[in-house]
């Protein structure tokens, strides 16, 4: 090992960026200009305690380990017996990691807040605005470009969830993006965002990064927190996608390669959620039997040739309980064989969480009240493995259905003080969640089709298609926000298969999105009597046809 002098500086250059690293800092420089320069101390927070604050003393150290240079910074806090601050450098990539000794219930950490506010002088940065990946709804489903007095948090959105990692380049145009993101390892994902921000401290001058545990970790020994990962590309989306192939090369998420996917996962697919609306009454009562075949007729009448049709809510009786109404579909099996004679599949639109007829047991509960359903209790479990069997599986009293749209992801279980069968949290409960449901799907029916919209690499294999998710036709900006949303599909899960999703606005933009939606994935459609205002004429629906006739023609003369 090398002492670390407080004069000394160590440059060293992974792709695209070098640092010089010192006695208590480190400083990240792109294209010559320092980007950031940090202090090398954390905050590593107890739940409900006093706040994290380090002794003086900070020993540093450098070194090399499996070909790779590594620098380490000891010292111990009020909170904590023993603390080790660790930068790795990697050829594409730094990490810094922190592992602290001791015992107590995790709660926020702050990343590179320093132990006062003046310690590093020098502390700070020249980037003047970021990318908040995390889209939204209505007016946020555009990308959210912020400055770097704002404070942006990636959480679980509509993206559930997305690359936990910003953006950050300089306020002039043509200058390469440095993201900064978060990186736990397998199984630690016990957390349900990813915060950037100004230090609070007056005059600090600094950007400090965080995440909360909420208590649901408990350390009793030593424990490494999630790593921050460091990457550079000449854009946004370049940046982002070398944070994911970190996570795929080094961080535990396992690659995937969807080029062997069966043709009909490839679409296009017609989903009858929009349609539903021109039934009398609410939408969720015409996910019926009567509407859906009056739906396949449509789709004859129309010359459409979907290779699947999805049945939105509400086919269940309970969203709980996850089998069919038998007043809304009292044969089931009996369509699902009929659209298999026509050369299609039936997906069942599936609504994630819901407790919607469970007892308490076997749900997450908070001050004994269900708030979503508990992936690892042993009920549930046998429930879902059995509400499986009965939706996928061909023998007698069983659907033949061919697989499932995931929905209301992130409408899950979060805040404090949940109770369930063990402490997992957030990112980690939703992964345990996605485990449960695909494993015990294909374990009826291996090439069963589970769609989600699951954005990181630690659910790639949990995805066989990622769906962009809704779009509020009053905005009028479907291509910016569709396009952006797979821009980052795209980052996470390169080679993911991508449902496009309905879009339904008015007569200009449905038809435009329609036209170019082969550019970001898989057509879907989402109405056949009224795709938007004025309804669509004949020569609309000729051009779908012909948009979708070219669209399978090059696929299946690949």
């Amino acid at each position: 090992m090398q002492s670390v002098s407080t004069a000394q500086e160590i440059a060293v250059e992974p792709k695209g960026f070098r640092l010089r690293v010192k006695a208590e800092s480190l400083e990240i420089l792109v294209d010559d200009v320092a980007y950031f320069h940090l202090p090398v101390r954390s905050s590593v927070g107890i739940e409900r305690g006093e706040a994290d604050r380090d002794l003086p003393v900070l020993s540093a150290e450098a070194g090399q380990s499996e070909g790779r240079r590594f620098f380490t910074w000891t010292t111990r806090s009020n909170l904590w017996e023993k603390k080790v601050y660790r930068l790795d450098l990697y050829p594409q990539a730094f990490a810094y990691r922190v592992t602290v000794s001791g015992r107590g219930r995790l709660g926020k950490i702050e990343y590179f807040s320093g132990a006062e506010a003046n310690e590093v002088p020098e502390a700070g940065y020249e980037v003047g605005r970021y990318l908040e990946p995390h889209p939204g709804g209505g007016p946020l489903s555009l990308p959210q470009y912020r400055s770097v007095l704002q404070p942006g948090r990636v959480g679980l959105g509509y993206l559930v969830p997305t690359l936990l990692a910003f953006p950050f380049t300089l306020s002039a145009p043509g200058h390469p993006w440095l993201a900064l993101g978060l990186a736990p390892r397998p199984g630690e994902y016990d957390l349900d965002h990813f915060a950037t921000g100004p230090q609070t401290s007056a005059g600090s001058g600094r950007i400090v990064f965080s995440t909360d545990f909420l208590g649901y970790k408990q350390v009793d020994g030593e424990y490494q927190l999630p790593a921050i990962v460091g990457t550079t590309g000449p854009d946004e989306y370049a940046s982002l996608e070398a944070h994911a192939e970190w996570l795929y090369d080094f961080g535990g998420c396992r690659r995937r390669d969807w080029s062997d996917s069966p043709r009909w996962w490839y679409g296009p697919l017609f989903c009858g959620w929009s349609e539903q609306a021109t039934f009398p009454g609410p939408m969720a009562d015409a996910a019926t039997q009567a509407n859906y075949t009056v739906m396949s007729q449509r789709l004859d009448e129309l010359g459409l040739e979907p290779t699947a049709i999805i049945i939105d809510a509400k086919w269940q009786r309970t969203n709980g309980e996850g089998l069919p109404d038998p007043e809304k579909w009292p044969d089931l099996r009996g369509f699902v064989e009929a659209q298999h004679a026509r050369g299609r599949r039936v997906l069942l639109w599936f609504k994630a969480w819901n407790t919607e007829g469970l007892p308490a047991e076997e749900c997450i509960n908070l001050w004994g009240q269900p708030l979503g359903t508990d992936p690892n209790s042993a009920a549930y479990r046998q429930r879902v493995r059995e509400m499986m069997a009965t939706l996928l599986g061909e023998g007698e009293g069983c659907c033949n259905c061919d697989g499932f749209k995931v929905d209301f992801a992130n409408v899950m279980p979060l805040g404090r003080d949940l109770s369930g069968t063990t402490s997992s949290y957030g990112i980690e409960l939703l992964k345990q969640w996605f485990e449960l449901f695909y494993n015990a799907a294909k374990a009826v029916k291996p090439d069963c089709l589970v769609n989600n919209s699951c954005a990181h690499p630690y659910f790639a294999e949990v995805t066989d298609q990622a769906r962009l998710h809704d779009y509020a036709g009053s905005l009028r900006a479907a291509w910016e926000v569709m396009s952006f949303r797979q821009r980052l599909f795209r980052a996470a899960l390169p080679g993911v298969l991508i449902d496009t999703d309905g879009v339904i606005s008015s007569h200009r933009e449905t038809m435009d999105y329609l036209r170019r939606a082969p550019q970001l994935g898989v057509p879907d459609l989402y109405r056949l009597t009224q795709a938007g205002n004025p309804p669509l004429a004949a020569e609309d629906w000729a051009e779908i046809r012909e948009v979708w006739r070219k669209y399978s023609a090059g696929l299946d003369s690949a």
